[in-house]
């Protein structure tokens, strides 16, 4: 069904509010999917701060990233509900003027704790660890978009973290 299909009115009735009301707080259906993904970014991002001061290896923490967006993966559920969040991505370009309607991502998160993860391993020096972030999880979001749940998904999405882990290191 996805968002496109949705019909306002019935969003509205299923939530108990007023249509006025829903167009109060999501003026278009692209801010319902920005405030899931802002959702869904707190949830990710909780799970990383979680971690406190027991500094994971990069391997661990690509491993965290993975196990928690295929969490909300499930969680979300609905195909074309997930095609339709990943593609305001291609939608809504970043607008540096207005940095609080642009769709949430974990990339500047998980660039912070790469770093980290980097350093305490000598690993990755020069290199961009912030677009390194994004290519992963551009990657990742790539694989959820074309596989569906189950262990092929779960085999390319580990295959993925041995990919950056290994390319950190140096091909080892």
């Amino acid at each position: 069904m996805g968002v496109a299909a949705a019909q306002i009115e019935q969003i509205a009735k299923a939530a108990g509010v007023p249509r006025g009301t829903f167009y109060f707080h999501f003026p278009t259906k692209d801010d319902v999917l920005i405030e899931l993904a802002h959702r869904i970014n707190e949830r990710v991002a909780h799970r990383l701060r979680a971690l406190g001061e027991s500094d994971p290896s990069i391997r661990d923490l690509l491993t965290l990233i993975d196990d928690a967006i295929s969490d909300e993966h499930g969680r979300v559920g609905e195909a074309h509900l997930l095609a339709d969040m990943f593609s305001l991505y291609t939608r809504r370009p970043l607008d540096v003027l207005d940095p609080i309607r642009n769709v949430p991502t974990l990339s500047p998160v998980l660039a912070r704790y790469l770093r980290e993860a980097a350093d305490r391993a000598g690993l990755g020096e020069g290199l961009d660890l912030e677009a390194l972030s994004v290519v992963f999880i551009a990657s990742l979001f790539g694989l959820y978009m074309r596989i569906p749940p189950g262990r092929e998904l779960r085999s390319a999405s580990e295959a993925l973290v041995d990919v950056f882990v290994r390319g950190l290191a140096g091909g080892e």
